[in-house]
């Protein structure tokens, strides 16, 4: 079984999808390219998480790396760990399987050129990977050796029926890969939506209970989930479906509370 440096050297594995708010599956059209400084937030992230002695995995989309190399070769040179979030942000299952093969495999070598180093890890989009085995043979003959795109809840969007609580390796015709699901305590709490809307003292109580049951917590989140009031500053420029509001809301308040958990893993209080 296979497990990055950045899950295996911390009592906790952060992870960040880097990708435009454009790119998110939840309904918000921009009128015109949002001036938001991904490169900067990105740097904000690596203050965060040098402050309590961590490195991090940043899964990237090949659309992304295209617009800002230089922002993902920062990240490599400064010790995360450079991971594939796919080219673009359509949802995997909405696709013919030989496009997502085609795309998946260039921006592997986007990200590769890029950091001029292997990339091990794969996250699909929105956790949109069919769970079938033809997906991960094809990941392993691309060169993957792991994957993160199991979350053990059921939505409308994405998930699974099946509580899948610690990494587990998917052997094909053309070799294993371990798949690490996201965990949760009977909800997901530790990113996203989930970790924006949830009572802190609630989110502390869901990390402290997947670390009794000996599961390594992951959080996850996104570059525009550090920025402060995103959809007060950027409202009048977007089109927005208002299914999606709550999807955007409490920006800002992740970079809040990352601290404060890291602080308390950090410590070893949890």
């Amino acid at each position: 079984m296979y497990l990055p440096d950045t899950y295996l050297q911390h009592p906790i594995w952060l992870t960040i999808d880097v990708e435009r708010v454009e790119d998110a599956n939840f309904g918000i059209t921009p009128k015109k390219e949002l001036a938001i400084d991904y490169p900067a937030i990105l740097d904000k992230w690596d203050e965060l998480t040098l402050r309590y002695g961590f490195r991090s995995t940043a899964f990237v989309l090949g659309s992304f790396a295209r617009r800002f190399p230089h922002a993902v070769q920062n990240l490599h040179q400064k010790g995360h760990e450079i991971a594939s979030h796919g080219y673009d942000h359509q949802l995997v299952y909405q696709k013919p399987f030989e496009v997502w093969k085609k795309e998946t495999a260039l921006a592997k070598k986007i990200l590769e050129d890029i950091i001029e180093a292997p990339v091990l890890g794969y996250r699909s989009p929105s956790w949109s990977l069919p769970f079938e085995k033809r997906y991960y043979e094809a990941l392993v003959e691309m060169g993957f050796v792991y994957s993160s795109s199991y979350f053990p809840f059921k939505t409308y969007m994405y998930g699974n029926t099946i509580d899948k609580k610690h990494p587990f390796v998917i052997a094909t015709p053309s070799g294993e890969i371990t798949e690490i699901p996201i965990p949760k305590c009977f909800i997901p709490f530790s990113g996203g939506f989930y970790m924006r809307m949830l009572p802190l003292f609630i989110t502390k109580r869901l990390f402290r209970c997947v670390t009794n049951q000996k599961i390594k917590p992951i959080i996850y989140t996104h570059p525009y989930e550090l920025l402060p009031n995103l959809l007060s500053r950027f409202l009048s420029q977007v089109r927005l479906d208002k299914a999606y509001v709550l999807t955007f809301a409490n920006t800002g308040e992740s970079i809040k509370r990352f601290e404060l958990i890291l602080q308390e893993y950090a410590k070893g209080k949890v």
